[in-house]
């Protein structure tokens, strides 16, 4: 296939480098001096291999078998006005923590994937990621025919890099936002590894609080959500949670597409999901990240 993936953050390089082994593949960028250095090196996966692929700058979006949007969802308004000048026939998956970025997608767009990464990625450097762990890519067809998304998926899996169908995009998406909206902020505001969310006694109770919270408002079971973010917090515990690797490196956060986002669809007061979201701001309003 010809792939156009859209963002060469950690997630976009990862997905990039292991699916430039069996497709063409596009890196479209924002920087073009990003887009030079990828032109020039390739794709480094930090102690695995190296791959070539072609960058070139968002602007340049064109038609493609498939395009993966691996933005994080405050930066998706921009990448949306250049996927709508695209065809609408063209399939569209989106790779973003929370749920809101539906809101975004137009109605004109024939076929639309959301999905989840349940690898660990660090981007070292413009074309350096780092593969801290090895999970699976969990698509589901938000809008289109569940037959072709099935075979999508099966022509994206390699044996190294799994990619599966699932049937129900609501489920899907919405055990990823409690396993965020649980482990991101709480990691973030203690500026500790994933694996203290279960260590630490304190920070396990709050978990847990904000573990029934999510689960209330999306509807889920809160012992089955809960037991699998203590899996996910153990088996990532050496690696730090994405929203703490933005604090620490200046950026802005995923917070409103989380936390914010939980608290403005809710019906009832949700406590300690309102000071996380506010603890954290305050961490971006401290570093100055805007």
């Amino acid at each position: 296939m010809k792939i156009g993936i859209v963002g060469a953050g950690s997630i976009g390089l990862l997905i990039a480098s292991y699916l430039a082994k069996e497709h063409t593949i596009t890196l479209y960028v924002k920087r073009l001096e990003q887009m030079d250095i990828l032109n020039k090196f390739g794709i480094h996966v930090l102690d695995k291999f190296r791959i070539s692929v072609c960058a070139k700058p968002i602007e340049h979006l064109h038609e493609e078998d498939l395009i993966i949007i691996c933005v994080k969802q405050h930066q998706l308004n921009d990448v949306i006005k250049q996927i709508n000048h695209i065809d609408s026939r063209i399939p569209l998956l989106f790779l973003q923590n929370g749920m809101g970025h539906l809101s975004l997608i137009q109605e004109d767009k024939k076929t639309v994937f959301v999905g989840v990464v349940e690898h660990g990625a660090i981007r070292k450097n413009d074309y350096t990621v780092d593969h801290l762990g090895s999970g699976k890519i969990k698509l589901a067809l938000y809008k289109g025919e569940s037959e072709y998304g099935k075979r999508v998926s099966k022509v994206l899996s390699q044996k190294d890099f799994q990619v599966e169908f699932e049937s129900n995009w609501k489920t899907l998406l919405a055990k990823k936002l409690v396993v965020n909206a649980v482990i991101n902020p709480l990691t973030a505001i203690f500026d500790v590894e994933n694996r203290e969310i279960v260590k630490n006694r304190s920070i396990r109770i709050l978990a847990q609080r904000l573990c029934q919270e999510a689960c209330n408002v999306l509807q889920l079971d809160f012992q089955t959500e809960w037991k699998r973010v203590k899996e996910i917090a153990l088996n990532t515990g050496n690696n730090y949670s994405s929203m703490l690797e933005d604090i620490r490196n200046y950026r802005k956060t995923e917070i409103e597409a989380i936390s914010l986002f939980l608290l403005n669809i809710s019906k009832n007061s949700l406590p300690y999901t309102n000071f996380v979201y506010y603890s954290v701001k305050a961490l971006e309003e401290k570093k100055g990240i805007q």
